[in-house]
């Protein structure tokens, strides 16, 4: 039986030496705290993740998770496996970093994150611009509410909606995008002016979900939800755009992802978003980043 038994700490048998890949998939269960969040981060399906850790609970002789419902919860035993893979995991990301961040070559692959609407409508003609000057160079485009991790290499270069940019990154402001409430001619055929609350709550609204909560303008319309009435959800911004497109409420969104809807107005709180344009210091060096970060500050600092 697995549970309680004792064994000695797997560094000490030269695990982290022979076996790094079963703890690369460890590490990820354990910051993800689920299969599938796991999944996500490394790339793989659900059955190969399972498959690693069963396989390496089983080399070492002890329960490092207990299971409950779809969740992963560490073990006294998986945390200080946690403990000591982290050293690891960082050592690796470090080195990662300073090998990409040296290479001065206009050849190879760069992965962009923004944000949805951002990388669907603005980035696009960006990209293209920018490959036909660097033919050598990839653009890998990363859509996503989620926020990757440049100190891991996730992302080389990331355009974030923020007015607090983590400190470990380098970068510009870029511009402010300004908020507003949108919605369909059903309701409106032209901006009517500012709605508070009480205007609010005389139309259904497309709410937020997940992701999208940790945003201001988010929170300031959870923090009334009892006083609203929201018709339907969505965890994408896109997807609050096609809901109001299709007549079914209001929605506050960035400007960004309002092509072809009607605004109605603005909220009694005025809301912008400072678009920023990040990487990690290590990477300042590299030839790619740098000139795609040089262009994109050309382009999209007058925007």
């Amino acid at each position: 039986m697995l549970v309680g038994k004792s064994v000695r700490p797997p560094w000490k048998k030269g695990l982290f030496l022979d076996n790094w890949d079963d703890l690369r998939y460890f590490h990820a269960v354990a910051e993800a705290g689920s299969l599938n969040g796991a999944c996500k981060s490394l790339g793989v399906n659900h059955s190969t993740v399972f498959r690693r850790i069963n396989s390496l609970e089983s080399k070492l002789g002890v329960r490092l998770f207990e299971r409950r419902d779809a969740r992963y919860i560490l073990t006294g035993s998986g945390e200080a496996l946690l403990g000591r893979t982290a050293q690891i995991a960082n050592a690796i990301d470090d080195v990662d970093r300073q090998i990409v961040g040296g290479d001065q070559t206009l050849e190879g692959s760069i992965r962009i994150t923004a944000p949805d609407g951002f990388a669907y409508f603005s980035l696009p003609p960006l990209i293209a611009e920018f490959s036909a000057l660097y033919p050598g160079i990839t653009i890998q485009l990363l859509a996503s509410s989620d926020d990757f991790n440049l100190s891991r290499l996730e992302a080389d270069i990331a355009l974030r909606s923020t007015s607090t940019p983590p400190e470990h990154l380098v970068g510009r402001r870029l511009f402010s995008m300004p908020w507003n409430l949108y919605g369909s001619p059903r309701f409106f055929s032209k901006p009517v002016g500012r709605f508070g609350i009480r205007q609010l709550a005389n139309y259904p609204l497309i709410g937020p979900e997940r992701g999208l909560l940790r945003l201001k303008p988010m929170q300031w319309l959870e923090k009334n939800e009892g006083r609203l009435n929201f018709s339907a959800r969505a965890n994408t911004f896109l997807g609050m755009a096609a809901l109001v497109r299709e007549g079914l409420g209001l929605a506050l969104l960035p400007a960004d992802v309002a092509e072809g809807l009607q605004e109605v107005g603005q909220v009694e709180r005025q809301f912008e978003s400072d678009i920023w344009l990040l990487t990690h210091p290590d990477l300042r060096g590299n030839a790619r980043v740098r000139a795609c970060m040089q262009f994109l500050t050309d382009r999209l600092a007058p925007y």
